[in-house]
């Protein structure tokens, strides 16, 4: 997991327990709403991998879903992942904030750290966990 003294680790999402392939389809774009995000997970019980993507645009962000000060999910809720206006990922336990576009801690107790990012990217209108090489 990411900290205050490291940058994020491009590739840690992929040590984790029933994490999907680089290549897995997600949803199709569409399917998001643009300012939104969702939540995707693999397998279930203790070895679950839960990961979210928000979109702004054209453009997908996504990241683990586990917040590096607490170690626990980020939303409360299903779907609940960004403040009220939309502009930062939150975390609902505790409220700490992240940029959405690198993940790095700006408020609250997480600050100066970061969420572990999972690379995505639109391919052909779905949003796909991208492969080393693919454009994000």
């Amino acid at each position: 997991m990411a900290d205050a003294l490291s940058q994020p680790d491009p590739i840690l999402w992929r040590t984790r327990p029933r994490a999907p392939m680089p290549g897995t389809v997600l949803a199709p774009l569409e399917e998001l709403a643009d300012g939104a995000a969702k939540e995707f997970v693999f397998g279930r019980g203790t070895t679950v991998f839960s990961m979210f993507v928000v979109r702004r645009g054209a453009q997908v962000f996504g990241y683990l879903n586990i917040c590096p000060h607490y170690s626990s999910p980020l939303n409360h809720r299903a779907g609940h992942f960004l403040n009220e206006d939309g502009s930062r990922i939150r975390c609902t336990m505790h409220f700490a904030e992240f940029r959405i576009e690198d993940g790095f801690g700006v408020a609250g107790a997480a600050q100066n750290c970061w969420l572990d990012p999972v690379p995505v990217h639109v391919e052909d209108g779905n949003i796909v966990i991208s492969r080393p090489g693919d454009q994000a």
